[in-house]
């Protein structure tokens, strides 16, 4: 099966997970929506793992709205305060945001007027707290920055973000996918959060949208109607298993995260110091700001970063973000930091999980190295 080095594409689901799920697709299962004994069981179900993800996330369990995951909250979170923002008209979003909510802000500017300011972030990746202080004004309802980078693992200082956001009353939406099982922060500060199960050794296809507080002044309008559930803002029957396995994934991961945090850190170092010592000309992009311990994005001079993907097949691992690796641009979160196209091209994503070994992360180096000299004789870069 190869060396898995993409665990912010996606991670494998936990086998205590798929123990959790596995009930609900037979004897366990049931519409959450039915009002007979069946469907009352899987409501209760439905409620209990809705207060384990608010527990995990430190947020009131009533703003917890299941989705299909980050992107459609997202969606919901960004659209929705458009149609309900009165007389503000401006969206303020990082230039590293995934594509979840720069593509959203782009298609509110186009159908609905909306004046989208983007800010740039430092050259560390870090979003620019001065530049965000002389962004927002007013006019702004919503200042969109995520919590954790998914291409560098770049971690933002999200207090500082939502205190910003409130002086000016908008609304601070923070995509704190990459978050659940990689860091602590207090993701508690934001208005609204979107988070997936998927990137925690949960399910594909279930996420939470983190509403506003009830009684804030934030209001959303749905993206999806019809049947009114989720309190109005999210119909459709409920994915019982997905939820089902979201909440355990959460909480296992809560168990987990002081044993797990180091070993991954220990394997991420081990994965960039091999590297450098193995080729030269290898930067770490954000090294020297605050990352999620799993997260390493390279540079290897000389060596496209889309043949070596092609040219290592026994190691997954990506040129990017998963949801724009088809896209033949480079990175526009490297870019917007500033980097040239050039090093934007030669530049790799590696993510190491749960699972991976210390014997993995020196066989792909030595698969990684190879490859990367390969590439550079046949470039004349060697």
């Amino acid at each position: 099966m190869g060396i898995y080095l993409d665990n912010n594409a996606t991670t494998p689901v936990d086998p205590a997970v798929v123990d959790a799920i596995l009930p609900h697709f037979t004897s366990g299962f049931g519409n959450a929506a039915s009002t007979h004994p069946r469907g009352r069981r899987a409501a209760a179900t439905v409620e209990t793992a809705r207060d384990d993800v608010a527990d995990a996330l430190g947020v009131d369990s009533r703003r917890v709205v299941w989705t299909s995951g980050s992107t459609e909250a997202l969606n919901t979170a960004l659209k929705g305060l458009g149609r309900t923002r009165g007389a503000r008209d401006q969206l303020i979003v990082g230039a590293t945001e995934h594509k979840a909510v720069l593509d959203v802000a782009e298609w509110l500017a186009a159908t609905d007027g909306v004046d989208v300011l983007t800010v740039a972030p430092r050259p560390d990746g870090v979003v620019d707290l001065d530049a965000l202080c002389a962004a927002v004004t007013d006019r702004t309802f919503a200042v969109a920055v995520m919590a954790a980078n998914n291409e560098t693992g770049v971690i933002n200082p999200v207090g500082e973000v939502a205190e910003i956001a409130r002086r000016v009353g908008a609304a601070y939406v923070c995509d704190a996918t990459q978050v659940p099982g990689k860091c602590s922060l207090d993701l508690g500060v934001a208005d609204i959060l979107a988070v997936s199960a998927h990137k925690v050794y949960g399910p594909q296809g279930i996420g939470a949208l983190v509403a506003p507080r009830p009684g804030s002044q934030f209001k959303l309008e749905p993206l999806l109607h019809g049947g009114g559930h989720e309190r109005g803002l999210r119909s459709g029957t409920l994915n019982l298993p997905g939820i089902v396995g979201f909440a355990a994934a959460l909480e296992l991961a809560q168990r987990r995260i002081d044993s797990d945090l180091p070993r991954m850190a220990q394997l991420r170092d081990r994965l960039e110091v091999g590297l450098a010592s193995r080729l030269g000309g290898v930067t770490v992009h954000g090294k020297d700001a605050p990352r999620l311990p799993n997260t390493s994005n390279v540079r290897i001079e000389g060596v496209d970063a889309d043949a070596m993907v092609v040219n290592t097949p026994a190691v997954a691992f990506s040129s990017g973000s998963a949801c724009t690796a088809a896209v033949p641009t480079p990175s526009h979160v490297l870019t917007a930091m500033g980097l040239p196209t050039e090093a934007a091209e030669e530049s790799i994503r590696l993510s190491v999980g749960r699972y991976t070994t210390e014997e993995e992360v020196d066989r792909a180096i030595e698969l990684l190295a190879t490859s990367a000299e390969r590439l550079r004789e046949l470039n004349g870069a060697a």
